[in-house]
This record gives structure tokens, sequence and C-alpha cells, in this order.
């Protein structure tokens, strides 16, 4: 497997990493970002790419800096 593990997330109590696959099976695509979810264990595609994810991410209006954390 040719995966590159890019983030580790706390979900609801759980956790999760995300990796941007690069040895996809025949029904993937290179490059789909990949979520693996710990108990139960479990993986997802989530986006068709890097780049469709941080799409993702914008339209939702996600908050990468927190303002109340800048000093």
């Amino acid at each position: 497997m040719k995966w590159l593990h890019f983030s580790d997330c706390i979900n609801n109590g759980g956790t999760s990493q995300l990796f941007i696959d690069f040895s996809p099976s025949t029904k993937g695509k290179k490059g789909q970002v990949v979520r693996f979810l710990h108990d139960p264990d479990q993986f997802k595609v989530i986006a068709d790419s890097f780049e469709t994810y941080l799409k993702k991410l914008m339209d939702n209006e996600y908050d990468f800096i927190d303002e109340d954390d800048l000093d």
C-alpha cells in the first residue's frame, strides 16, 4: 500500500486518520482521500482527491484558525 498519512483526528470521542491513497483498488482513484475510523475499524473514501477534500472544508466554512487562540 502506498498511502500518505496526513492527519490524526479526534471526533465525537473517537479517533480517525486521513490518508492520500496512491495505490487504489480498481474501484478507486489515485490520490483519493481515505479515512480510517477506529472502533469499529473501518475505511471510507471521503474525497476523490486532496483538492476536493480541501474544497469541501472551505465550502463548509471550516475554521482552520481559531481566532480565540490567537494572542
